[in-house]
């Protein structure tokens, strides 16, 4: 073998163990932020699936089905879903960058949960006051939710280049 093919096989393979030290060095942190983009997904799909419900509860009350006392009950009855999703989103393994992203997705379900609580009393004493803060609580949960959507797609951007 000649000098050339040796450098050619020795720079090959320090080029597959810089390679391969470079995968473990990264595939952790990919896994990582895969791991919890997959785990901040699911609490995403968990939380629409529980306002879609609530909502249909909603429109039942709407529609007359359910006097105000029953829908303050049926409230009642989603508060501890919408803490559960808060405890949930706190406890994720949030990859560095993440950060915001989770802290802004709790920010919105505690919107929500405000807002239930809100239209909850409204329900209960009439005071349209009550309804108004409701209603501005939903807007706040929107607001923060695409707030954390915007963080999620930063935090990939930023971690992508």
């Amino acid at each position: 073998m000649n000098k050339r093919s040796k450098v050619a096989v020795i720079v090959t393979m320090v080029a597959i163990v810089v390679g391969v030290g470079a995968f473990y060095l990264v595939s952790p942190l990919f896994i990582s932020t895969q791991s919890f983009a997959s785990s901040f997904q699911g609490i995403v799909n968990e939380t629409g699936l529980l306002a879609h419900d609530y909502d249909t509860q909603v429109q039942k009350w709407q529609r007359g089905e359910l006097s105000n006392q029953t829908m303050a009950s049926v409230t009642d009855t989603y508060l501890p879903k919408y803490q559960e999703l808060i405890n949930k989103t706190n406890a994720l393994q949030t990859p560095a960058g993440y950060e915001n992203v989770t802290s802004l997705y709790a920010k919105s379900i505690e919107s929500e949960l405000k807002s239930n609580i809100q239209f909850s009393d409204y329900l209960l004493t009439g005071n349209k006051t009550e309804s108004e803060a409701s209603m501005q609580s939903l807007s706040d949960a929107f607001k923060y939710e695409m707030e954390s959507f915007k963080a999620f797609k930063s935090a990939t951007n930023a971690t992508n280049n």
